[in-house]
């Protein structure tokens, strides 16, 4: 069976891959923004998995890597754990304008470490998207560097050893998130209109509905992350997972020895994905929210053609300990059901044959014959 997804579905020509003429392009993925109940809770899991505090008050937690960004990640004080929304880097202040006026809202300044402009959005499921432009870049912190790799051919490193401390890794940036949605269509084209996002991969169910896209920024000729908003099929609306670029595959190795030191839940890993090629390892904090260390992602500038494929279990990974139920299967409670009622009736795109293929997908064994 083959795993490398080299051969795609036709390309409909009804599926818009990009938007000609976006009201702007945003250049980078910025921060994510969480409600939490417990700050301190969370400030721990964040300092185990490789976070730098960046500041911390009663009310809102900011947490960076080793690079210049002022923080990845907003956590503010709420009753209880929910994913807000997200913000990105703009190039100039007339994308703010342009966002502005179109949206009809207004351009603030930025809370938090670094400052900056912002122009806040709303997404069709009600998360917050942050337009940001001017943040002040921090002092880069050092970065654990690998030494030289032996290969069969060369052998580069002569008595010594290739050992690193065993630490939190150093977060080097902030790669991805991924958003599900029930009403898919609808977000995608909000997305790319505002943000100029183009799709890289798309996943489709059975009938040929696409119903998972990984998204990336267009930069033109500078090369972009295979996907920095993933956007998929889901009952009901909510965060998915977001994943944070470490230096090599001992990075993710280590990390994964820390947390499980310091007694944190193991999602999924260590493995490579096939649509992006990153090495991943998948982590849960205490209020069952998924985080990923990755290394050795891949690429693409503007030109690169979006590609089709099946979704499938099978295509999310080339090698690595096999998927866990827990990432397709749905945690049935009474809010979950009512909401996913009232999505039937309220969203036309979201239909009880939309459901019935998610839920075939889902059922299928990514590896059959483990």
């Amino acid at each position: 069976m083959d795993f490398s997804l080299e051969e795609t579905l036709p390309v409909d020509p009804r599926r818009v891959d990009r938007i000609a003429s976006p009201i702007t392009k945003a250049w980078d993925i910025a921060y994510l923004r969480f409600g939490k109940p417990d700050l301190e809770e969370q400030a721990a899991f964040f300092k185990d998995f490789g976070f730098v505090i960046a500041e911390q008050t009663p009310d809102r937690l900011y947490v960076r890597g080793a690079g210049s960004s002022p923080y990845f990640i907003v956590v503010e004080k709420a009753p209880k754990a929910a994913y807000l929304g997200l913000g990105v880097e703009m190039k100039s202040h007339d994308d703010l304008e342009a966002l502005a006026t179109h949206d009809g809202v207004t351009i603030d300044t930025v809370e938090g470490p670094g400052g900056g402009e912002r122009v806040r959005l709303t997404d069709p499921n009600g998360f917050t998207v942050d337009a940001i432009f001017n943040r002040a870049p921090q002092i880069q912190q050092p970065m654990r560097k690998a030494q030289a790799h032996n290969t069969p051919e060369e052998k580069v490193r002569i008595n010594q050893g290739q050992r690193a401390p065993l630490t939190p890794p150093d977060i080097a940036r902030l790669g991805h998130v991924a958003v599900m949605t029930p009403d898919f269509e609808t977000s995608m084209e909000w997305y790319k209109t505002r943000l100029g996002l183009i799709s890289t991969d798309v996943l489709c169910l059975d009938d040929g509905t696409p119903a998972l896209a990984f998204n990336r920024f267009d930069r033109g000729e500078h090369p972009a992350d295979h996907h920095s908003i993933v956007l998929g099929t889901y009952p009901v609306k909510g965060y998915e997972h977001s994943a944070f670029e470490v230096y090599d595959l001992d990075a993710v190795g280590l990390g994964q020895q820390v947390l499980k030191q310091k007694g944190h839940k193991h999602e999924w890993g260590i493995g490579r994905h096939i649509l992006g090629s990153q090495v991943f390892d998948y982590w849960s904090d205490q209020d069952g929210f998924k985080f990923e260390h990755y290394a050795d992602g891949d690429v693409y500038t503007s030109e690169y053609e979006t590609g089709y494929h099946p979704l499938s279990t099978q295509g999310l990974y080339q090698w690595g300990e096999d998927f866990p139920t827990t990432f397709t299967k749905p945690h049935l409670s009474l809010g979950f059901i009512l909401e996913t009622i009232h999505n039937l009736r309220t969203i036309p795109s979201f239909t009880l044959k939309k459901m019935k293929l998610l839920l075939a997908m889902t059922g299928r064994k990514a590896r059959p014959w483990l």
